[in-house]
């Protein structure tokens, strides 16, 4: 009479069929690391177009961040930023924070933190990324020196050339005066 091994011998010597619980074991680290890959590239696109909103804002800002208090600066900052940033359906708790300083030369920082909600990520327990972004605008780092060398000899004085000259120059020095905010940024020789 033959001897019977126990069928549990027998399955954990036989070698056929071995691929398919072996991929069935790796099919979910395979998957939980594409859904990953597929969240941390959707959190990189958010954090990209996060970053280019706030560098928009920063420049929108420099135009007017000096004649502006501070509160209306972060007003400005939220509104700028809310209208260009984009990729909000899946982004909460956004906070964005400007900050203007006119010491040697006008600077607007501009920082940003978001939350980015995962969606493959959460299974494992992590609902969000964060992200965070910050720029800086910076003009006017030296003050203007403006000569002028007006011409009176005289051939300025035939066809208005004169008045033309005076019109000018007038024109010239009004515009350069509107564009100082301290006393100081523009000096002039004639």
């Amino acid at each position: 009479m033959a001897r019977r091994t126990p069928l549990l011998a027998r399955f954990l010597k036989d070698r056929r069929g071995g691929v398919a619980p072996l991929l069935a074991i790796l099919a979910v680290p395979l998957m939980g690391s594409v859904g990953a890959a597929i969240d941390y590239t959707q959190a990189s696109a958010t954090r990209t177009a996060f970053q280019s909103a706030l560098d928009a804002t920063a420049l929108m800002l420099s135009k007017s961040a000096a004649s502006q208090t501070a509160a209306d600066l972060q007003t400005s900052a939220s509104n700028y930023f809310n209208a260009l940033f984009t990729h909000t359906s899946n982004t909460s708790n956004i906070a964005i924070n400007a900050v203007y300083t006119g010491d040697a030369g006008s600077k607007v920082a501009v920082s940003g933190t978001a939350r980015v909600a995962t969606n493959f990520l959460g299974l494992l327990g992590l609902d969000h990324l964060n992200i965070s972004a910050a720029t800086t605008s910076t003009w006017g780092n030296t003050r203007l020196r403006v000569s002028l060398v007006l011409d009176n000899t005289g051939s300025m004085s035939s066809d208005s050339k004169m008045t033309a000259l005076k019109t000018a120059a007038k024109s010239l020095l009004t515009q350069l005066e509107a564009a100082a905010t301290t006393p100081d940024d523009v000096y002039v020789s004639i």
